[in-house]
């Protein structure tokens, strides 16, 4: 029935609806990609109510639940020049840099993708979960010298991390080492955090592993999994409406 509506509301509007029974608020939730400013929530009402099949159950259908705006803004993200896509391997939870990558969100352009020599060893747990050993980053650049590449592909689009706070305060922590400027990097608003994002938009309240390979350059492909999974309201019911 909600799937009936979802794609007569579609065709009606000529735009992508998104139906969804939740299995943590036990209901169905409904948004829908923004038209021309249209339709409104209002009106989505008003069509529900007017639906002999759906009017019963109008008070029992959410509409514009948490994950159809974060449906729309990694839309956002996904368009060209708007967003990268960031990962640290490190020398311990936390700890400095051992190996950074950055891709463009739009394309999958790898940007960058370094080891990072640390001065500090590396734990026995990190090597453990990413396999980068003290020997394997002996020969490489410290993280002053891959700074100015790293500034030069973030600016100006939002880093999209998984775990946003972990990543930049690595990033952070090293450029105070280093005693360079931070510059945008240390902007709150230049993170985007998809763990987050994800949690709010499935309505999840734990940790949501993100099943990558644990390699900077090997988990972006995870995250932009991610991203283009919400960006397609995947894992919930959508239909795309006529022209």
């Amino acid at each position: 029935m909600v799937k009936a509506f979802a794609q007569g509301l579609a065709d009606r509007h000529g735009t992508t609806v998104w139906a969804w029974n939740s299995p943590y608020s036990g209901g169905w939730e409904l948004d829908w990609e923004r038209v021309d400013s249209g339709p409104s929530k209002q009106e989505v009402r008003r069509e529900l109510l007017a639906d002999p099949a759906t009017a019963p159950y109008t008070s029992e259908i959410t509409l514009c639940p948490a994950w159809g705006e974060l449906t729309r803004i990694a839309r956002e993200l996904l368009q060209p020049g708007a967003a990268v896509i960031l990962d640290t391997e490190t020398t311990d939870l936390p700890g400095q840099t051992v190996e950074i990558a950055v891709i463009d969100a739009a394309t999958g352009k790898k940007l960058m993708d370094t080891l990072v020599k640390p001065t500090e060893p590396i734990s026995d747990g990190a090597r453990w979960v990413h396999g980068i050993t003290d020997e394997m980053v002996a020969g490489a650049r410290p993280f002053e010298k891959i700074l100015p590449r790293l500034r030069q592909v973030t600016k100006g689009n939002a880093i999209c991390a998984y775990n946003a706070d972990f990543d930049r305060g690595v990033v952070l922590g090293d450029v105070r080492r280093a005693g360079k400027r931070p510059m945008h990097l240390e902007l709150e608003d230049s993170w985007y955090c998809l763990m987050e994002a994800y949690k709010e938009g499935v309505g999840s309240f734990r940790w949501l592993r993100l099943g990558g390979r644990h390699r900077a350059l090997g988990d972006w492909e995870s995250l932009l999994e991610r991203l283009k999974e919400m960006a397609e309201g995947r894992g919930f019911e959508f239909s795309e409406g006529g022209s």
